[in-house]
Formats: structure tokens, C-alpha cells, sequence
């Protein structure tokens, strides 16, 4: 049999004990804060990078795509960013930590427990100053953001480039003389096609890669560029030389089924007839 322990011996034992599982409540409080602040900190940069990669996305497609110019605010604003998110890992794991974790003794004690028995935990101050400039930075970044798109949809003062609104308006012309025309072109119409489905659909798609629509856009263009005669009425009637009368005479034919004869001036009827897409698209009764 063992030797009962005296009493001084006893309480000496509890209280080393004690001191264990308070140093293990401790390190554990420590712990909940460190994962605390990262997981807050990956979150805000998780946010910062989605940003940036629209922020890079619409950038690509002025610039590459449009032909536009990226405005001074860009790189500011990617410049801010690079300075939120510019800490060394020993940096890192140094602002996640409290202030009292290289204390040998332990500070846990009831105050740092909620009614429900968890460990109360909160951002560091470097953690949550890291976080106010990342917040910054988002801001930067979106307000940059909204400024290419704008660029995108309604150009700016140089007129050297085509915005998306023009490149629109040029397709729905386009689409109009083609209606008047019986959509005789098919090459040209599938064209049309892709380029209102670039504008209305995957222009504003930044979960695409920005080159694939860059890609897509040139060959659609290019292929724009070879039915110069197609793309609107202006053109189609320099290219054939037509009055402006004919002009007007074949808008107002594209909106009816039937016309007589006494519809037309003779001098119109005779420009449509030299051109094979109007002699074969305008139907005219006696």
C-alpha cells in the first residue's frame, strides 16, 4: 500500500494541476484569437482580390478590346492595395496574436468567457488597422471599377475609339438595313450576332477571362470591317450610290407588306432596280 500524501504535499499537487489546466486555457484562448483574426483578415482579402480582378478584367477590355485609355485613378487605387496587403508572414502571424501571449503566466480567467462557456474574442489592433486599409483599398478599387465600365458603355472625349453604346447603335442599323435587305448575307448576319451577344452578354461576364473576350471581339470586328457596304444605311447607300429619296423610299418600303406602283417616284424605283439585293428584297404590284 502506498503511503497516504500529507497535506501540504496535497495542495501542492492541486495547485500545480490547477496551474496546468490554466496554462492550457490559456494557450487555447490564444489560439481562438489568432484563428479569429485570420479568418476576419482572409475574408477582407479575399474581397480585395475579387475586386481586383474585375478591376483588371475591365481594364483589358477598354484598353485591348475598345482602344480606350485606362484612367490615372487605376493605378492609385491598385497602388493602395499593394500597400494593404504588403506584410511579411512573420509580420502576420506576429498582428493575429494578442498582446499577453508571451506572458509565462496565465491570464484566462472568467472574464474572458461569455454566458455560454466560449472564449470571448477580438481583432488586434494591428489586425483590425490592416483591415481599415483594405476596406480603403476595396473602395479605391471600386470606384475605379465603376469608372472603366462607364468608359466601356459611354466613351469619353476621344473620339478615336467606338464605346459599347456606339457599337450597339451601329448593330441595330445595321440589323435594320439587313431586315430590309431579307437578311440575304448569312456571314454578316452571324456576325451581328456575335457582336450583340459580346456587348449584352459576356462584355460585363468578369468571371471570364478578360483575353477571351478581347479575342472573340477582334475576330468579330474584323469580320465587321469586311462588309463595309452592310453595316448601315449611309454606307450601303454610298456604296451604291444611291439618292437620298431612294434612301427614304426604301425605309418606308421595309414597313409594308404591299405598295403599288404609284408609291414609288420612277427615279427611285430605277436606282433600286441597278442594285441586285433591292431588285430581289422590294416587291412592288401593279
Amino acid at each position: 500500500m502506498s503511503r497516504s500524501q500529507s497535506l501540504p504535499t496535497a495542495v501542492e499537487a492541486l495547485e500545480g494541476k490547477a496551474k496546468e489546466h490554466k496554462q492550457a486555457q490559456n494557450t487555447q484562448h490564444h489560439l481562438s484569437i489568432a484563428e479569429f483574426n485570420i479568418r476576419e483578415l482572409n475574408g477582407e482579402l479575399d474581397e480585395l482580390a475579387d475586386r481586383l480582378r474585375d478591376l483588371r478584367y475591365y481594364k483589358t477590355v477598354l484598353e485591348q478590346a475598345f482602344g480606350g485609355s485606362t484612367p490615372t485613378m487605376t493605378v492609385d487605387a491598385i497602388q493602395m492595395a499593394e500597400k494593404a496587403t504588403d506584410v511579411t508572414q512573420d509580420d502576420l502571424l506576429e498582428n493575429v496574436q494578442s498582446d499577453d501571449v508571451s506572458q509565462e503566466e496565465p491570464v484566462l480567467d472568467e472574464t474572458g468567457v461569455d454566458s455560454s462557456g466560449r472564449v470571448e474574442v477580438q481583432l488586434t489592433a494591428e489586425v483590425e488597422t490592416q483591415i481599415s486599409q483594405i476596406k480603403t483599398a476595396k473602395r479605391q478599387i471600386k470606384m475605379a471599377t465603376d469608372k472603366i465600365q462607364t468608359l466601356i458603355e459611354n466613351g469619353d472625349e476621344d473620339t478615336s475609339w467606338r464605346n459599347s453604346n456606339e457599337w450597339k447603335e451601329k448593330v441595330r442599323a445595321a440589323e435594320e438595313l439587313q431586315s430590309i435587305l431579307g437578311s440575304q448575307n448569312k456571314k454578316f448576319n452571324q456576325t451581328l450576332n456575335q457582336i450583340r451577344r459580346l456587348l449584352n452578354r459576356d462584355l460585363m461576364d468578369s468571371s471570364d477571362r478578360a483575353t477571351k473576350f478581347v479575342h472573340q471581339w477582334e475576330r468579330a470586328t474584323s469580320n465587321w470591317e469586311k462588309h463595309q457596304s452592310l453595316q448601315s444605311f449611309d454606307a450601303f447607300q454610298e456604296e451604291h450610290d444611291l439618292s437620298d429619296s431612294t434612301v427614304e423610299e426604301i425605309r418606308k418600303l421595309s414597313k409594308s407588306e404591299q405598295v403599288t406602283l404609284a408609291d414609288v417616284a420612277l427615279d427611285s424605283l430605277e436606282e433600286m432596280k441597278s442594285v441586285d439585293e433591292l431588285e430581289s428584297a422590294v416587291k412592288l404590284s401593279l
